[in-house]
């Protein structure tokens, strides 16, 4: 039998113990997964915090240091609260995981049990994959930041601003695993629907024939069951844990793509047209991040949905198994969005249109501001 520290996901449960925001240990000799909690990592999210909070202090204190005059006040100011909003987010983000730890230890029993009773013999390959690329991914972009610091802020402004600057980068570090662990808890629930969903597809070709027995029946009904213990392991647990962090990040993206989109817009450059490109694409590559993450969220609401065309298939006879059956269609004609942002907003393909059209019109203020605000120093100089 497959053991939990084979599981593809255990990488991820670890991570979150270093970063301080998921204490969880396997213990071998009972099985199991618990709640480690101990003092190195509670220290390791006490000292996080702290930084934080110092570098919103640094933040604030030097907030007009090394203004660019081609960004205009508008901008400048702007810039700065996009840096600010990424410290605040992290924190708030950070303490809402260890506050709900019990509930995430909850959800990652629940799936590692049914990922061993349903799943035994099928292999994850997107954990792994996704493990690869959140780790270069992270590389990558704390790279050029550290080379944007030493080109620049290094030469021209406080060392203290600039060390609180590097909680920009820890943030994309932690959200990006984060979503990480929210996407591969997701893959297994989309696995095991799809499993569910196949064991469906051989109960109806046997409802089919005149001859039904009771022990195809409790199949059905117990693969019924299976479906809304998943649905609502994701509607309500799922989507109360993660789902806030998930908002955090969709929020936080649409300022920070706005923010170097406009950097982009009103700034000078001598590189070349790709090189742009590829600076534009690491800059935005958190923004990217999260909209993969509202895009599988949408492959766990496409998978549920295929369930009710399963059933639909069952011939009506005027029996129990009837009523049983148009049940659970109605409520699934009723279902709620699965996936959400804490109820905000349905995690689905939709997500992006509301994060394109949140950037474009933070786009629009910010151009607007800064007509205003060389209108007003035409008009002065005149």
């Amino acid at each position: 039998m497959i053991k939990y520290e084979q599981s593809e996901l255990y990488p991820y449960y670890r991570i979150c113990r270093y970063i301080g925001i998921f204490c969880i240990q396997y213990i071998s000799s009972k099985d199991r997964f618990r709640l480690r909690r101990s003092l190195i990592c509670y220290v390791v999210h006490l000292a996080m915090q702290i930084y934080l909070v110092a570098c919103m202090v640094s933040l604030v204190t030097f907030w007009t240091f090394c203004f660019k005059s081609e960004m205009t006040a508008t901008g400048n100011h702007y810039e700065r609260f996009v840096l600010f909003s990424a410290l605040l987010i992290q924190f708030v983000q950070n303490a809402w995981l260890i506050w709900l730890q019990d509930l995430q230890m909850r959800i990652v029993r629940q799936l590692e049990f049914y990922k061993r009773k349903y799943l035994l013999t099928v292999h994850l390959l997107l954990p792994k994959r996704l493990l690869v690329f959140l780790v270069i991914f992270n590389i990558i972009y704390f790279g050029n930041f550290l080379k944007f610091c030493v080109t620049d802020w290094f030469v021209n402004i406080s060392g203290w601003f600039t060390l609180s600057t590097l909680g920009f980068p820890l943030r994309a570090l932690i959200s990006s695993f984060i979503q990480g662990t929210y996407v591969c808890l997701i893959h297994v629930a989309r696995h095991l629907l799809l499993s569910n969903q196949n064991q469906l597809t051989a109960l109806v070709h046997q409802l089919q024939r005149p001859k039904r027995s009771c022990n195809d029946i409790l199949r059905l009904r117990a693969c019924l069951d299976l479906h809304d213990r998943l649905l609502y392991l994701c509607t309500d647990e799922i989507s109360l844990v993660y789902g806030f962090s998930i908002w955090l990040c969709v929020l936080f993206s649409s300022l920070d793509a706005t923010s170097i989109l406009y950097i982009i817009m009103v700034s000078k450059s001598d590189k070349t047209v790709l090189k742009r490109i590829i600076l534009i694409a690491i800059w935005l590559s958190p923004t990217f991040v999260t909209s993969a993450t509202a895009l599988m969220s949408d492959t766990v609401h496409v998978q549920a949905n295929k369930t009710a065309k399963i059933l639909a298939k069952i011939p009506r006879t005027g029996s129990g198994l009837d009523r049983m059956v148009e049940k659970f269609l109605l409520k699934n004609l009723r279902q709620q969005p699965i996936l959400t942002a804490y109820g905000f907003f349905a995690l689905d393909k939709s997500t992006l249109f509301k994060l394109f059209t949140a950037i474009f019109t933070y786009m629009v203020i910010l151009v607007q501001f800064k007509e205003m605000e060389n209108s007003t120093k035409s008009l002065q100089k005149s």
